[in-house]
């Protein structure tokens, strides 16, 4: 799981955890978009992995739904300074979770990198944001994606995948987007250079 817009989002991430800046992260009208691959390193290969890929998509959204159900319901669940401090709590985890992966050897220096595109940090950044501003949303599933659909330099990192886009938009159509994958694989090629 992961945030790709706004582009600049993992860096808001930890200006916020770091008491730098406050919620809301992103403005009302900004898209915030999340994304979900399946079959990451082997792929989806047949009916019943795409089956199983589907209903795990189909848990994360309802499980999405109920996170912001809950936030919306519940005024203390907003608070900044209690997301703020879970988020710290979440970033020790991280730190004494890399610390244990290294033998207690030297902190890797992506640490920061780590916490600021952590999917439970992320998830739940993405619900408050629609919690915040009561906006809809919506996510679209892609089966499978096929080589021939994909720019050349995101073939070995796409091809036979599923991959689920969330936006905190109604529709695809609120978008400025023929097709909301088009911002998805723009980041992708940026990211991977």
């Amino acid at each position: 799981m992961g945030i790709f817009l706004p582009r600049d989002f993992p860096s808001r991430v930890l200006n916020f955890i770091n008491g730098k800046s406050n919620l809301p992260l992103t403005q009302k009208d900004e898209i915030i978009a999340t994304f979900y691959i399946f079959g990451k390193d082997h792929k989806v290969n047949g009916e019943l992995e795409i089956t199983n890929a589907k209903d795990i998509a189909r848990k994360t959204m309802e499980q999405l739904a109920r996170q912001v159900k809950v936030l919306a319901s519940n005024p203390i669940s907003m608070n900044q300074e209690l997301l703020r401090e879970n988020f710290n709590k979440r970033s020790m985890q991280i730190l004494i979770d890399s610390n244990t992966k290294n033998d207690n050897s030297k902190i890797s220096s992506d640490i920061t990198r780590r916490i600021s595109r952590d999917p439970t940090i992320l998830s739940d950044c993405y619900a408050w944001h629609i919690a915040y501003y009561k906006q809809d949303y919506f996510f679209k599933l892609f089966n499978p994606l096929r080589g021939t659909d994909l720019p050349p330099g995101l073939i070995d990192q796409l091809e036979g995948r599923m991959v689920m886009l969330g936006f905190n938009v109604k529709n695809s159509a609120k978008m400025s987007y023929e097709d909301p994958i088009i911002p998805f694989l723009e980041w992708m090629k940026e990211w991977t250079k």
